[in-house]
């Protein structure tokens, strides 16, 4: 096989690899290869994935953020298809429409947290307007679905081999694969546990349906995500909901005004040490705040900021940079506005509980789950409940996906040990030469330490762009 007639191969099917597509700049003649288990659906990954026709809780998870924070360009498709999207969701609930209202009745269509599939419909959209005008340029584009699971850099050139058995040598490669696995906990994938709600909606369902008090391990957006399962399926009174997280904590809800505002941080440069940059980051938010802005503005604010000056301005020392993202990310999460502001109402209302603990173990029983907890003083306690549901984060025993091992093993890419997240050079550029990688969970880009976490899509876009323009 001659150098000119290898493909170009695209790693992943979400958001990421997308974006990758949508830099690509082959010769006419040439061959691209997204290779992922649902490239089908290119664009759309594990989290805009289409639901299940007839279920319930199809449109009930939504977006963490109001639709222009994701994507000016969404937002504009959400306004101009709202009709249709109002039709859609008429009569189901949770109903997303009633809360959304306040921003409907001032025109404010771009600010709703709209349900995610509709984000998903929005970026296969994008996928076909990719392929389209790769096509046009006399580019062959295929979408391959199988699971990369290594890879080796050579005179050969870049061969990839997948779990189907497929050897696939190529011109360059780009790697965007989804984060670490769930932390996961003795006994969470039994008769009265989950190790996640995605994918095992059905036999949740079941639990919420016969009343049965649904527990959820972490507070977070996949915590959030189950109280919408649990409204799509009952009424708010009969709600009987636990979300156990050792800050115990809920975010607040990110809510958006017109005129649109971020908050412009005042930061000095040069800092020793995380701690001063981050007491200085404390003040400006606690500042803003007393100025009325809102978490929203505070939120889009601070990203926007990191997008354009870089954490090594502020905090000289790598290593004490590296404990920046952690509580920026703590500090200025997002999430879905309506399920916030429903899932404090219910726990003024006593529907919903918030435990401050961290699990260890959930033991099964004849009738429900017995959840092990350490409480904050490390007392170890024991909570009787329905049905549990895993919604923690990564954690000691997470993996990430099959090439991502191989290529940390390699030292393609690196781990920090400070973030856990994945280290990658300037562009993305990996050690094997022609090799790029970005994912959610990349923690530093040439040296340079992300401080925002990269769960945003518009910040994964943002970075593939300029990966782009350093090629």
């Amino acid at each position: 096989m001659l150098p000119q007639e290898r493909p170009h191969v695209i790693v992943g099917d979400g958001i990421t690899a997308l974006a990758f597509l949508e830099i690509c700049a082959p010769e006419p003649g040439q061959r691209v290869i997204v290779l992922g288990q649902r490239a089908a659906e290119l664009g759309r990954g594990l989290a805009y994935a289409k639901g299940e026709v007839g279920t319930p809780w199809r449109y009930a998870y939504l977006l963490n953020s109001p639709a222009d924070d994701i994507d000016p360009d969404f937002a504009k498709w959400l306004a101009a298809r709202w009709d249709q999207i109002t039709e859609t969701m008429a009569g189901r609930a949770p109903d997303w429409l009633g809360a959304a209202q306040p921003l409907i009745a001032t025109g404010d269509l771009y600010g709703v947290n709209a349900p995610r599939e509709f984000y998903g419909d929005f970026m296969e959209e994008r996928t076909e307007a990719a392929i389209a005008r790769l096509k046009a340029r006399g580019v062959e584009v295929d979408l391959l679905e199988d699971q990369a699971v290594s890879l080796e850099v050579s005179g050969k050139g870049i061969t990839l081999r997948t779990e189907a058995g497929r050897e696939i040598v190529a011109s360059g490669l780009d790697v965007a694969p989804g984060g670490p696995s769930t932390m996961r906990f003795a006994g969470d994938d039994s008769a009265f546990s989950a190790p996640s709600v995605f994918g095992h909606e059905a036999r949740i369902a079941t639990h919420i349906q016969r009343g049965a008090e649904i527990f959820c391990i972490g507070g977070n957006a996949a915590m959030l995500d189950v109280l919408r399962l649990c409204q799509s399926l009952r009424d708010a009174e009969d709600l009987r909901f636990v979300a156990c997280a050792p800050d115990g904590e809920i975010p607040e809800p990110l809510v958006p005004r017109l005129p649109r505002k971020l908050t412009e941080p005042r930061l000095t440069q040069g800092h020793m040490t995380a701690a001063t940059f981050l007491a200085e980051v404390a003040a400006e938010i606690a500042r803003a705040k007393a100025e009325g802005d809102e978490m929203r503005e505070i939120r889009a604010g601070f990203r926007a900021h990191f997008l354009e000056n870089p954490l090594s301005g502020y905090v000289t020392d790598p290593e004490e940079a590296r404990q920046v993202p952690g509580k920026l990310r703590l500090w200025l999460r997002g999430g879905t506005r309506d399920t916030i502001a429903d899932m404090h109402q219910f726990v003024e209302a006593g529907r919903a509980r918030v435990i401050q603990a961290m699990v260890t173990a959930i033991e099964p029983g004849e009738a429900g789950a017995t959840v092990i907890l350490r409480d904050p003083e490390g007392q170890e306690q024991r909570h009787e409940t329905g049905f549990v549901v895993n919604c923690a984060g990564a954690g000691p025993n997470s993996r990430f996906d099959p090439l991502s091992e191989d290529m940390l093993r390699q030292g393609m890419i690196t781990l920090c040990p400070t973030t856990k997240g994945i280290r990658v050079g300037p562009g993305c550029q990996t050690a094997a030469p022609g090799v790029r990688y970005l994912s959610p969970v990349t923690s530093e880009i040439g040296g340079d330490v992300v401080a925002m976490p990269l769960f945003d899509a518009h910040m994964l876009r943002a970075y593939v762009a300029r990966a782009g323009a350093t090629a």
